[in-house]
């Protein structure tokens, strides 16, 4: 199996023994994620923290979360260790959560390092963390993504990511 191939199974294997009804949901907020991240992303900031979920059925809505609302949940430094508490608790609220953030936010809470330093390097990929009410364990996603234009740079996903949720989607 090529590596393409593997891209383009890694979500369908990673929801096939979920219920059918557990993976719409998740699936709709995949879509949701993939969809408007690229109008959330900046060249300089990179990917920020946001909440993503089910705001209906078969609807997911997208919001910004600070630094501040996550550090309700635990100290910031200790990031992953509660970096599921966050969605599984908006989860009990409407069926399905995901917090998505870059490779980078450690660096970003930390703020480490002077002007020029690994603080200002940018993300390479997104991590999406989902919960459901219905699911036992947190399902985590990582999605690479490549920068294009030069004078409006925006953020593109490869062609496995939306491959992968239209073969999840089928079965």
């Amino acid at each position: 199996m090529s590596e393409a191939d593997e891209h383009i199974e890694y979500i369908p294997r990673e929801l096939q023994s979920l219920d059918p009804a557990v993976r719409a949901d998740i699936l709709c907020v995949l879509d949701r994620v993939v969809r408007d991240l690229p109008a959330h992303w900046r060249r300089r900031k990179g990917v920020p923290q946001l909440m993503v979920f089910l705001d209906g059925p078969e609807s997911a809505r997208m919001e910004r979360i600070t630094l501040r609302e996550l550090s309700e949940h635990g100290y910031l430094d200790e990031f992953s260790r509660w970096d599921g508490i966050v969605p599984v608790s908006k989860a009990r609220e409407h069926g399905c959560a995901a917090l998505v953030h870059g490779n980078r936010i450690h660096a970003r809470i930390n703020r480490i390092g002077p002007f020029g330093s690994g603080w200002h390097a940018p993300d390479t990929f997104v991590t999406v963390r989902v919960a459901h009410q219905d699911m036992r364990m947190l399902r985590s996603f990582s999605f690479e993504f490549d920068v294009e234009g030069r004078l409006f740079p925006r953020l593109v996903f490869p062609r496995w990511v939306h491959d992968s949720i239209a073969r999840a989607r089928r079965g």
